[in-house]
């Protein structure tokens, strides 16, 4: 892991995707966007990063969709979810599948940031799953 958390976001409202963007760069991370689970991947095949925050309901794939096809290229990728419908059956199977951070929107920024940070220390100190 860099010094910098690399961090992508995923969702298909560009403008939730960009303004999570714009906060995070402020905050100091190094953050990419995509509005598909096409692009996250094809961002991926060139730009490795240290989490993805995905949103749950897209329309070419779900974000637990992603998070599988991440599982197989990316094992070690931090996955954590973003949605407007906290009783979502998609969350549940993510939840069973390995995803352990749920971020209901709109995402509380500073939660968001507080636990972004804990993932940069928990990566340098070399403890903690992913």
């Amino acid at each position: 892991m860099s010094e910098i958390l690399s961090i992508l976001v995923v969702d298909d409202d560009p403008s939730m995707a960009s303004s999570l963007t714009e906060i995070l760069d402020i905050k100091g991370f190094e953050v990419r966007a995509a509005n598909s689970g096409a692009e996250a991947l094809q961002i991926l095949r060139d730009h490795p990063v240290d989490v993805m925050l995905t949103d749950v309901r897209m329309p070419d794939m779900n974000g637990v969709e992603l998070y599988r096809a991440t599982r197989k290229t990316h094992p070690n990728l931090r996955t954590f979810l973003m949605t407007a419908y906290a009783a979502d059956d998609i969350i549940q199977k993510g939840m069973a599948e390995g995803i352990k951070t749920v971020f209901t929107k709109p995402v509380d920024i500073d939660l968001l940031v507080s636990i972004l940070s804990a993932c940069k220390r928990l990566a340098e100190g070399g403890k903690g799953e992913r």
